[in-house]
């Protein structure tokens, strides 16, 4: 494996992605320096300052690079494909390679591996101990819930948690967020506000949309437990799972088959899809359809197991109805008519005559909007150049990410 030691990695970055850089893991570079002298400063910092730098990553990147480190330098590690790529992979501070259409592999560089190796456990319990990565779990919690929300009443919504958990320290609350590239790298902004949205948001205008021709202006409530608990897990989330729904699903899941990580991916991804249900989607069933049992489904059984789905997809709160969900509205309800008389052995599979391409590269900047935002800070980090939710360029008929991005980061 051929690695790019961090000087040539840095100098490879434009002038204003070296500042945004800068800017998430805690070391602003001023405007007025040469690219090259950015690029010195924040080698220098990264190699001296590793502890200090990883306190400022998301609880995700931190868990990933002990995950590598306790590997070893250049043990690549085997992991499924997430809705979004770590800013880790993004950056090109750790490596990846998606050539295997089964595997997305990452590793970590000797360079890298000996920054981080003395501290990485250390960041680990600090950020633990100190609250950092609960105020992000809750903080992640309402965004899932939500989708987006205003900036302000996200902020609202984790100082009252926070005055209610740990007794109101807003200062230190402060520091934390401002620290948290929770919201550094998932701000949006237009001319109506300044905004923060889950990291699974890819169409933020489409919600947007939706909720103004559905004409949802109200937010559901929802308890700090709820989010905490929609919050945990990253990238794999899974919302719903203590209703009477979400446990029907779990154990309907694990009856065709599935049991542990690939559990988890199963539930992550009907939640997901449970998103888009505006029109019938028939993808929302794709992780029924891909079990290991479903062949062996009896026809009564199958219908047994859509109408679990479905009901799930109606009791979790959808982005476009502010958090409220289709049984609660009698909007955006999981429409399976074609799936009432198809059975798994029938589902046509896809095609496979179409060309088959690959996703340029992602970079920094891709889908990133350079200019810097309020206070100072990036606008966002969303990097695939085609959604999961839009249509795959192939042709097929399927959502991106149930086609050709399935295997793609």
């Amino acid at each position: 494996m051929k690695e790019r030691n961090l000087h040539t990695l840095l100098d490879g970055f434009q002038k204003v992605e070296l500042e945004d850089l800068g800017n998430i893991l805690g070391n602003e570079l001023s405007p007025r320096l040469r690219k090259s002298q950015l690029v010195e400063q924040l080698h220098t910092y990264l190699h001296a300052q590793p502890r200090r730098w990883m306190s400022h990553l998301m609880e995700r990147d931190v868990r990933l690079l002990r995950e590598l480190v306790h590997a070893g330098p250049d043990k690549v590690q085997y992991q499924d494909f997430a809705d979004y790529p770590s800013l880790l992979e993004v950056t090109g501070l750790v490596q990846y390679d998606d050539s295997d259409e089964n595997f997305h592999k990452v590793w970590i560089s000797r360079e890298m591996y000996d920054i981080v190796a003395p501290d990485v456990d250390k960041v680990l319990r600090s950020c633990e101990r100190s609250g950092q990565f609960e105020v992000e779990r809750v903080g992640l919690g309402f965004l899932n819930l939500y989708g987006i929300l205003p900036t302000e009443r996200f902020v609202d919504l984790v100082m009252d948690w926070f005055e209610q958990a740990r007794g109101g320290d807003f200062r230190e609350l402060s520091k934390m967020l401002h620290q948290s590239p929770l919201v550094k790298m998932y701000r949006y902004t237009d001319e109506w506000g300044d905004y923060v949205c889950s990291p699974c948001v890819e169409n933020v205008e489409e919600i947007f949309t939706q909720r103004k021709e559905l004409d949802q202006k109200h937010f559901k409530p929802f308890t700090a437990a709820e989010a905490r608990e929609a919050g945990a897990g990253a990238p794999y989330f899974t919302i719903g799972f203590k209703t009477p729904e979400g446990m029907r699903l779990e154990q309907m899941y694990r009856r065709v088959g599935y049991t542990g990580y690939e559990l988890v991916k199963a539930q992550h991804d009907t939640w997901m899809e449970a998103q888009y249900t505006l029109e019938q989607n028939d993808a929302l069933f794709q992780p029924l359809l891909d079990s290991p049992m479903s062949a062996d489904l009896d026809e009564d059984s199958w219908l047994t197991c859509c109408q679990i789905v479905s009901d799930y997809a109606d009791s979790i709160p959808k982005w476009i109805l502010c958090g409220y969900n289709a049984a609660e509205t009698g909007l955006c309800k999981a429409d399976w008519p074609a799936w009432h008389t198809r059975r798994p052995e029938e589902a046509a599979p896809v095609a496979e005559e179409y060309p088959h391409w690959t996703m340029p590269e992602p970079t920094i900047t891709a889908g990133f909007a350079s200019d810097l935002g309020y206070d100072g800070i990036p606008l966002g980090f969303a990097i695939p150049h085609v959604a999961p939710t839009d249509p795959c360029p192939c042709g097929s008929g399927l959502r991106y990410c149930n086609c050709h991005g399935k295997y793609l980061s």
